[in-house]
């Protein structure tokens, strides 16, 4: 078992750390998911801007997480921290499948690999 558990948190940690494509290039917005852990009345509604810019060095992008209440008040959460929160989650999620297809086949599998031919000879 616990081979099991290394093998599943490390191929969790690393699907996590692929994961973070996810929130950066493909879908931004997965940042408003973290919005119940930073967002505080009365700036309850999550906003994701992306602020992009060039310069010298080539077209550079930033996510930003902004609460903003009902009166238009606002607070940056910035996005480090919905960021870490983001990798948190695909970790534990991640890991947490590869332990229970894990499991599941552990359990599908025969609990005796003798084959039956070589039952009949005692142990030496």
């Amino acid at each position: 078992m616990p081979r099991l558990l290394v093998t599943a948190v490390s191929a969790g940690v690393s699907a996590g750390f692929l994961s973070t494509l996810i929130p950066v290039a493909i879908w931004p917005g997965e940042a408003k998911l973290t919005a119940p852990l930073f967002c505080s009345a009365p700036a309850t509604e999550p906003v994701v801007v992306s602020d992009t810019w060039h310069d010298s060095e080539g077209t550079s992008t930033n996510y930003t997480l902004y609460c903003v209440g009902d009166r238009g008040a606002l607070t940056n959460e910035g996005f480090a921290l919905p960021m870490l929160a983001l990798f948190t989650a695909h970790v534990v999620i991640l890991t947490a499948l590869i332990l229970l297809v894990a499991l599941a086949q552990r359990a599908r599998s025969p609990r005796d690999s003798v084959p039956e031919d070589c039952r009949e000879y005692p142990p030496l």
